[in-house]
């Protein structure tokens, strides 16, 4: 049975071990009002650059934890009812059901080739899924709690989970065997993630801000600000150029991994910052609360584009399709909604271009996260 939302928020900040997708229906489903003009949009101005409706209420899924593919439209999400699929984001079809977790799976993870599917349970279980067949593939024992999130490296000769047990593991998905284990010594570990170019590890932590690991454990960065010191969520730009803190301070830090330094803050929500995700392009974040709401900045500006009042109370998972042209995410009683992107957000983000007239050589690696 699922606890009502503001236990399960009240539990999640006494405990501070992780997060607890919880919900009860109100009587009727509250509906998402969006803002689409920028902040800077006067009367009779210009056409805002994205708009972002919503388009369709699925009342029958209710997703925990949400994953894109790759290309296309679709996504795979794990669901209340403990069980995964793949749904199309564009014709609202369910492409595969995968199912076998005794208790509700909050991690998914999909290979950039499309091939696996990677989910945690509220048990410590990881399954390995083939996405084509929905055949099981192995399990992965190790986490003594239940499984926050999972990420594998592009590819997909590792992957990487985090625990509610406070330590992240790096394992090889084919074999299963356990590689490395970064115990957070009371840190509090969130949402250890692969950059999408190497194998370096972002991942947050309660109180010191955002870390960087190499696929071996070692420590390479600390991203610390005053603004954002506890991160519930991380998230890499496509080419791996760009990251997104998510904090409880109610505000998203970006970072120049570059240079390893503040672009700058994203803020505007009233509480915790649960989630945060990079449209496939870079030119936009999603990110949702606990404040019950989810907001789109520019991230290029840092300004607000879109604005979602009464959605999921314990933060909505998201996801954008890999076609730039829906952006998923769930309602005040946890169903499925997916919004409309116009124009899509698809292709990578531009590569940084150096100066006017600078002579700066071509560089066979230029990034080192």
């Amino acid at each position: 049975m699922i606890l009502s939302a503001l236990a399960a928020v009240a539990l999640l900040k006494q405990a501070d071990t992780g997060k607890t997708q919880t919900q009860t229906p109100p009587s009727k489903p509250a509906t998402a009002k969006p803002v689409t003009a920028t902040s800077n949009q006067v009367p009779g101005g210009p056409k805002p650059a994205v708009t972002i409706t919503l388009a369709k209420d699925i009342q029958y899924y209710h997703p925990l934890a949400m994953a894109a593919a790759a290309t296309g439209s679709q996504v795979a999400m794990t669901l209340d009812d403990n069980s995964v699929r793949i749904f199309d984001a564009s014709t609202h079809a369910t492409i595969q059901t995968f199912k076998g977790h005794p208790q509700q799976p909050f991690a998914i993870a999909w290979s950039h080739d499309g091939a696996w599917i990677a989910t945690g349970d509220e048990s410590a279980r990881i399954f390995l899924w083939d996405a084509r067949t929905g055949q099981q593939l192995r399990q992965f024992p190790g986490h003594t709690k239940g499984i926050q999130n999972l990420s594998f490296n592009l590819p997909r000769t590792l992957m990487v989970s985090t625990g509610k047990d406070d330590a992240i593991k790096v394992w090889d998905p084919l074999t299963g065997k356990c590689l490395t284990t970064v115990l957070g010594k009371g840190a509090n570990l969130y949402s250890g993630t692969f950059s999408p170019v190497t194998n370096s590890i972002a991942c947050g932590t309660l109180g010191s801000g955002t870390r960087i690991y190499d696929q071996n454990g070692n420590p390479k960065n600390f991203l610390t600000n005053v603004d954002v010191t506890q991160v519930n969520d991380v998230a890499f730009n496509a080419i791996g150029s760009q990251l997104v803190s998510a904090g409880r301070e109610g505000s998203t830090r970006l970072w120049d991994l570059k240079t390893m330094s503040a672009v700058g803050s994203m803020k505007g929500h009233g509480d915790w910052v649960v989630h945060a995700r990079f449209s496939p392009n870079g030119r936009y974040v999603a990110t949702s609360s606990s404040d019950r709401s989810i907001h789109v900045y520019d991230a290029k500006t840092l300004q607000k584009v879109a604005d979602f009042q009464n959605v999921s109370s314990v933060g909505a998972p998201l996801a954008w399709t890999a076609d730039g042209k829906w952006l998923l995410a769930t309602a005040a009683d946890d169903h499925l909604q997916v919004y409309s992107v116009s124009p899509a957000q698809a292709g990578n983000p531009a590569p940084d271009k150096p100066a006017k007239g600078s002579k700066t050589k071509k560089k066979h690696s230029r990034r080192r996260h």
